[in-house]
């Protein structure tokens, strides 16, 4: 892609009768919002997917009969005519044509729009659940990667609405150029994670890390507190109290409702970014107490014959996985596999040995998984896919313990996303006879 082509200030461009190409409509909302953003400013509007909407769902096929639609990929010559692309972050740089017109994400006109306070968090893994207990703390709506779209957030509650975003590699690559002022940057991990997107590890790092020249404060743990300047004063989980710098107790581990020693880390992180910006005393108590779980993390979601089944789908990385391993007492079959994203597995393998968990591996990446744990000296079967691996971990557990869905890859071998394959495995437990 031509970075130079990113626009600084898309709203400069998003003027009446400007011709708007988005590009990408996706899943999850983004390209849907982008077209009202533009369609409200008065622009024309043509919808660029490399699929139908019949293939997309009830949205885009309601967004067919309000927009043009055109079905073509980077070298539609309608990405060099329009006077403004809207690119979903999906959309990776090697996928642009040589020859464009200016572009953005929709991100980007979400910040370019939005006066009020912001904090975005980012991460390999445990963004959504940080960006839920700071939302909790804050009390501020949370909107962007895995919730609702920025743009339908801002057309909702209004410019000045201070918001927790969550900000994926993706976006926060757009996004450099433009450099959205942040009152706060929050970095969960920083691992392995989107090489079929970035082309090495480096871009991807630095993709995220770039976000934090964006900040006026920024927290992180304490083993990526040198990746980043102006750190907050930090919060620490010592003896099962959330304790700041000078030893004082702010919280005990268990007004966090929510189980991983991994996740009670990220809301330390949490905990810091809110006294910076002004939460103090009981109310961070109180608040603390009202994060919810979200879907497909750590979500335990059947009981059956001395057997918990815990949905933790989200978990794409191994380092997600080697987290979820320790949360969780007593006897374990973890189900890995899933669509291949290049990642090395040796160090899983080792931690479900470590763990003392069988592992069921299945799909594309069930192979080299199995290899993994059995050269660390681990157990490991291999099952075609999940409508196997489920009774293949229960008859792995003869005595009870727990199931736990932590794949440590994507979904797209079998499913749509995480989400349906966290729902599958909820399906498949309950209808165990």
């Amino acid at each position: 892609m031509r970075t130079d082509r990113l626009a600084v200030d898309p709203l400069a461009l998003l003027v009446p009768g400007a011709q708007v190409v988005v590009w990408g409509f996706g899943r999850h909302g983004g390209g849907a919002a982008a077209a009202r953003f533009a369609t409200a400013r008065g622009a024309r509007v043509l919808i660029l997917d490399a699929r139908s909407p019949s293939a997309l769902g009830p949205e885009a096929e309601e967004a067919e009969a309000q927009w043009r639609w055109e079905i073509g990929d980077g070298g539609h010559p309608c990405l060099r005519d329009a006077d403004l692309i809207i690119a979903s972050p999906a959309i990776p740089p090697r996928a642009w044509p040589t020859d464009h017109a200016p572009a953005c994400a929709p991100e980007g006109l979400f910040f370019a729009a939005h006066r009020g306070s912001r904090v975005a968090v980012t991460g390999t893994k445990g963004k959504s659940t940080t960006v839920a207990t700071l939302s909790a703390l804050l009390q501020w709506p949370a909107a962007g990667n895995g919730w609702e779209p920025l743009l339908d957030c801002l057309d909702r509650l209004g410019p000045d609405q201070p918001v927790v975003c969550e900000l994926s590699s993706f976006q926060c690559w757009y996004l450099a150029r433009q450099a959205p002022v942040l009152d706060l940057a929050l970095l969960t991990t920083l691992a392995v994670d989107h090489l079929d997107w970035h082309p090495d590890v480096g871009h991807y790092h630095a993709a995220k890390l770039a976000m934090f020249g964006w900040a006026r404060l920024t927290a992180a743990p304490d083993a990526l507190a040198d990746l980043i300047p102006g750190r907050v004063p930090p919060v620490r989980l010592v003896g099962g109290r959330f304790v700041d710098d000078a030893g004082a107790v702010l919280a005990q581990r268990s007004d966090f409702p929510l189980p991983g020693e991994h996740l009670a880390g990220n809301a330390a992180v949490a905990l810091a970014a809110a006294r910076a910006l002004g939460v103090q005393g009981h109310d961070l108590v109180h608040r603390l107490r009202t994060v919810k779980p979200l879907p497909h993390r750590l979500a335990t979601v059947h009981r059956w014959r001395g057997l918990v089944f815990v949905d933790d789908s989200i978990a794409t990385v191994p380092e997600a996985t080697i987290a979820a391993l320790g949360s969780f007492p007593g006897p374990l079959a973890v189900i890995l596999g899933g669509s291949d994203k290049g990642v090395d597995f040796a160090g899983l393998g080792r931690a479900v040995k470590d763990r003392d968990a069988t592992a069921v591996c299945m799909g594309t990446t069930g192979p080299r998984l199995h290899a993994a744990v059995i050269a660390a000296g681990g157990r490991a079967v291999v099952v075609p896919d999940l409508g196997a691996a489920v009774p293949a971990a229960v008859a792995a557990l003869p005595h009870g313990g727990t199931v736990l869905l932590s794949p440590s890859c994507a979904s797209f071998d079998q499913f749509t996303g995480y989400e349906q394959r966290g729902r599958r495995f909820a399906e498949l437990a309950r209808d165990l006879r």
